[in-house]
């Protein structure tokens, strides 16, 4: 049972990162259209369709990439690193030795 629930939240999580990644990819051509009028992805000729895609799903990264950067600011990072220090185990912490 557990192992079904893990790869429905695994497939759900997949799911949400390309919807994002989508959406995130969208937003930038958008705004890359209108700035030049010209298609985002500058493929030259001669590429294969591997290629092609390679550069698609790059660009689908970075923007991604992008996307969630412009949402945190650097307070809200820096609680996120914070309270995840705080959830790590001392298993990696130095034990004392000796008296005190």
């Amino acid at each position: 049972k557990k192992k079904k629930k893990e790869k429905k939240k695994k497939k759900k999580k997949r799911k949400k990162e390309t919807k994002e990644a989508e959406e995130a990819t969208s937003v930038i051509e958008k705004k890359q259209k209108q700035d030049d009028g010209k298609d985002s992805i500058k493929e030259p000729e001669g590429m294969t369709e591997s290629e092609k895609n390679f550069l698609r799903a790059k660009a689908r990264r970075e923007a991604l990439l992008i996307e969630k950067n412009i949402k945190k600011t650097h307070r809200e990072k820096i609680k996120e690193f914070n309270e995840y220090l705080g959830s790590l185990t001392e298993h990696n912490d130095i034990p004392r030795v000796g008296p005190g």
